[in-house]
């Protein structure tokens, strides 16, 4: 029994220690403390700079996101500040930047941001989804010495084995599969939205920047999206995808 204690404290330690090295190795810390200094003396250019580069290489924070959506809507570019708050709201889980974006969108006429009560539920779930993946697995390390015990003492543990099969699938469900929709922000004014992967397509409509669009599938240089409950198809590059 000392034994499987042992081996218990052991994966906890390497989950701990997974999910640690994950949020140290977000951030350059050297880096981000120079940008939130510029920041701090309204330097917001040089400071954005900073904050685009580090996010451009996978670092970031939830303030730091924040400090971004606050630069670009100093700054009158409600697109971007729609964009950093979306990012900002998927690093942090605040309830409060969903109000902002609904205000936003509202003022500015922008849609796609009508997010009904479950779209907060499955973030959520998003949020973690890893964190979920690695303990799965490490109960399924866990039973797996358990079961290996059992079977030293000629037991029979079909039942630690069935819960094992059970925790196997979740996780392969849960690395294929994601708990949130893709979506997108139009980051060009002008915009067509195609009936087609195509330039050749018949246009649907043409939108400005800061309509949210989500995201179906791609196709070459095309993504197929949903527009006010149709199928349409965009560029790539006249779109933000709201991904950390």
């Amino acid at each position: 029994m000392k034994n499987i204690q042992t081996s218990i404290l052991k994966i906890l330690t390497v989950v701990g220690l997974l999910l640690a090295c994950d949020c140290v190795s977000a951030l350059n810390v050297e880096e981000l403390q120079r940008a939130d200094s510029l920041f701090n003396q309204k330097q917001y250019t040089q400071s954005f700079e900073i904050y685009h580069r580090l996010q451009s290489a996978g670092h970031y924070s939830p303030a730091m996101l924040l400090r971004m959506a606050y630069i670009q809507e100093g700054l009158g570019d409600v697109s971007l500040s729609l964009y950093y708050l979306n990012l900002y709201y998927l690093a942090s889980g605040d309830e409060q930047a969903l109000e902002k974006m609904n205000e936003f969108a509202t003022k500015n006429r922008l849609e796609g941001f009508d997010n009904n009560p479950m779209y907060a539920v499955w973030n959520r779930l998003g949020r973690y989804q890893n964190t979920i993946s690695l303990l799965a697995l490490a109960i399924i390390v866990l039973l797996l010495a358990l079961q290996v015990n059992e079977y030293r003492k000629n037991r029979k543990s079909i039942g630690l084995g069935v819960v094992s099969i059970m925790l196997l699938v979740v996780v392969a469900i849960l690395a294929n599969f994601s708990w949130k929709p893709d979506e997108a922000i139009i980051s060009e004014s002008n915009t067509y939205l195609m009936t087609g992967p195509s330039a050749g397509a018949q246009v649907v409509t043409h939108l400005n920047k800061g309509h949210k669009l989500r995201v179906l599938d791609k196709k070459d240089v095309w993504l197929k999206v949903e527009w006010l409950g149709e199928e349409a198809y965009v560029k790539e590059t006249q779109v933000l995808p709201i991904r950390l």
